[in-house]
């Protein structure tokens, strides 16, 4: 147990002191995020979140005993879309220029690693579908550059990115501990001591206000990085703990988003990558939500798909309906966002009950101010 929790401690710590240290040097490097566009934040909030956690990961990482023997690969391909990541933060890097360095990062993963995509299982119910060659290293370099890419778009609110991804490495922690897969277990403690001290400077909460602090592009790739390398090592090869369909399930919404905007962006003639303002949580915002009930209803979707997930790898389900499953809870999802009016309809208070009527004491007392009004509180 101390073997387990001592890394993702010190990992946590690392994080937790290196965002504080960092906060004035990036105040100093201009390295911070304005309100502008499609960015409604207020004030000026430092872009040091992903370097933090990158911090501590990297020292949680090297705590593990026995040393985990693919993470020197991880934090090469972590390191390169930090450094990136840093730059485009602070310069604006063109998303066309960002995609050769994502690519490499994947290859870098992929090769250091010695984990490649070979199995898909049996999503359509026939034989299982495998991949070998050039096929399975193509592949395995898009599910990557795909992970990447779904958790940078995720990032547009306090918390969601982290909160999303955090709810992915405990499903991925849990399968592992069935499975007794020990490294993807601790791996995954590491990560979630690291990104549990961002959140506390990147909740939609009131205690960190004066000390917020966004992760940016640096941290947004590193951890759709860190999500697709573990679902590789849980769900490919001898030592597998899930089939590949489960470890989606884990990362349904941020699929979900990337995969709809695609498609969303081609259909109108546009580029993938060109940004807009429909993401999911830009809809839940438009209906009336507000940021933290947004949050709570995104980070409640994620959590009962990833439990779907799990209870589905547990109970044996077979995966062609597992895979059907996931399919129609995306259409479900999709639908569900585009009408988030109605959800919030749904979700609304009761009416408050008609206030009781005010006597003339009651009446004489206000006017003389001595009942406390919701202006004074």
């Amino acid at each position: 147990m101390i073997r387990l929790i001592g890394p993702a401690l010190a990992s946590f710590s690392l994080c937790l002191v290196a965002i504080v240290a960092l906060r004035p040097l990036a105040i100093a490097m201009d390295l911070i995020d304005r309100p502008g566009g499609r960015k409604t934040h207020r004030g000026e909030v430092p872009l040091v979140g992903g370097v933090a956690m990158f911090l501590g990961i990297t020292i949680g990482i090297g705590l593990l005993s026995p040393p985990e023997s693919t993470g020197a690969a991880f934090l090469a391909a972590g390191a390169v879309l930090v450094t990136v990541g840093f730059l485009d933060d602070r310069f604006d890097v063109s998303p066309w220029m960002r995609l050769p360095v994502q690519f490499a990062a994947a290859v870098v993963l992929m090769v250091g690693t010695d984990v490649t995509v070979r199995s898909l299982g049996s999503p359509f119910g026939a034989h299982p579908i495998e991949l070998t060659g050039i096929g399975s290293h193509a592949f395995t370099v898009l599910i990557i550059m795909a992970a990447i890419n779904a958790f940078n778009m995720l990032d547009g609110m306090d918390g969601l990115a982290g909160t999303t991804a955090i709810i992915a490495f405990a499903a991925l922690a849990v399968c592992a501990a069935s499975g007794g897969n020990g490294v993807v277990l601790s791996v995954s403690l590491v990560l979630i001591g690291a990104v549990s001290a961002f959140l506390m400077f990147n909740l939609p909460a009131r205690f960190n206000r004066d000390m917020r602090c966004f992760m940016g592009d640096a941290g947004s790739t590193l951890l759709g990085v860190a999500v697709a390398w573990l679902c590789l090592q849980v769900s490919q090869g001898t030592h597998a703990a899930a089939a590949p369909v489960t470890t989606l399930w884990f990362v349904a919404l941020p699929l979900y988003e990337l995969l709809w905007s695609i498609v969303r962006r081609l259909l109108r003639g546009e580029s993938p990558f060109k940004g807009d303002g429909e993401h999911f949580h830009h809809l839940l915002l438009r209906a009336g939500f507000g940021v933290r009930a947004a949050f709570g209803v995104f980070v409640t979707l994620a959590s009962v798909l990833a439990l779907v997930g799990v209870l589905l790898e547990v109970a044996g389900v077979p995966e062609v309906y597992s895979f059907t499953l996931l399919v129609a809870c995306g259409c479900g999802v999709v639908t569900l966002m585009h009408h988030s009016a109605n959800l919030r309809s749904l979700l609304a208070e009761p009416r408050r009950r008609p206030a009781p009527l005010v006597t003339s004491a009651h009446s004489e007392a206000v006017k003389q101010g001595s009942f406390e009004t919701e202006a004074s509180r």
